[in-house]
């Protein structure tokens, strides 16, 4: 008679791999959730990348195909082939998709270089450039968006997304700016520049100047925080708040100096024309300073003119 031995071992060693299959399941879900372990490529993506490519891939090397798709793309941004540089900064993302670097370029590429070019380059007829420009803007925060939902705990991201959200030349949505920001400073990890762009997105909003005021003020008590854009929202803010019958006044009692004062006002004046900054009285206390060196406002040297300079530039989509 035969022994039996042989046929029980495989029957225990059958039932063990059954009883172990939901368990791994359960753990390999589990570090999939935690951002441990990458998903399973896609059909579409193994035949994108190619067989060699995805034998790097299976070997635990997904980033290095990443990069490879990365520089795909590239390329065809090189040529301005915006369907193909899109389908390859998805694939990269899908191999890497804890790769905030990927992310962003992807975004870029979309919102800033794609939309710039049918604006600009375009033979597209004037309403279908506008059309193409502000697709592409929004496919661009769209890949933020996904780019933050695969990493919850990343800051950069989503101040990244608010910056984008923030562009005066890219369809601007202040509320959806401010939210980033706020997402971007509750990860706990973002540096204080991050806390001021929430503040900037705050008044760009129309948050109450009198609340933002207050919250300035508390700011500035902090050496770090006395930076030009914080002080001239500052000056903007008291002038709202409480009109001054001494625009120069204020601003030396601000800025330190008639000539501090001239120099943080004037850039924050005609940065402004892309910044859209609250700016109620600025451009009366730099009429009033410029007066008082013998500026005239046709004066090339004067703010008043660049900004108009810039404006005029602007529209012409330099």
């Amino acid at each position: 008679m035969k022994s039996r031995r042989p046929l029980i071992a495989a029957a225990v060693f059958l039932a063990g791999g059954l009883l172990r299959l939901p368990l791994e399941q359960a753990v390999t879900a589990d570090f999939r959730q935690q951002g441990l372990l990458s998903p399973p490529l896609e059909i579409a993506t193994r035949e994108k990348i190619g067989q060699n490519s995805w034998a790097i891939a299976l070997s635990g090397l997904r980033t290095l195909v990443a990069t490879f798709a990365q520089l795909q793309a590239t390329g065809h941004f090189n040529k301005c082939e915006w369907t193909d540089l899109e389908g390859w900064m998805n694939t990269a993302v899908e191999l890497s998709p804890q790769g905030t670097y990927y992310w962003d370029m992807g975004a870029w590429h979309m919102a800033y270089n794609a939309a710039a070019w049918y604006r600009l380059e375009s033979d597209l007829p004037p309403l279908r450039k506008q059309a193409e420009e502000r697709r592409w803007v929004e496919k661009g925060r769209q890949f933020y968006i996904r780019g933050i939902a695969n990493n919850p705990g990343d800051w950069q991201l989503p101040m990244l997304y608010a910056v984008l959200l923030t562009d005066g030349r890219r369809f601007p949505d202040d509320q959806a700016a401010v939210e980033a920001l706020r997402k971007a400073v509750a990860t706990g990890k973002a540096p204080p520049y991050v806390h001021r762009q929430r503040f900037f997105a705050e008044a760009r909003a129309g948050k109450d100047p009198a609340e933002m005021l207050a919250a300035v003020r508390s700011l500035l008590v902090h050496q770090e925080n006395r930076v030009p854009t914080l002080l001239a929202l500052c000056y903007t803010l008291e002038y709202q708040t409480n009109e001054p019958e001494d625009p120069a006044a204020l601003a030396l009692s601000i800025f330190g100096s008639e000539e501090r004062a001239l120099r943080i006002l004037g850039d924050y004046y005609v940065n402004n024309v892309v910044d859209r900054m609250p700016e109620r009285g600025v451009e009366t206390g730099i009429r009033i300073l410029e007066g008082r060196r013998g500026i005239s406002p046709e004066d090339p040297k004067s703010y008043i003119r660049l900004k108009e300079v810039a404006r005029q530039r602007l529209t012409l989509g330099h």
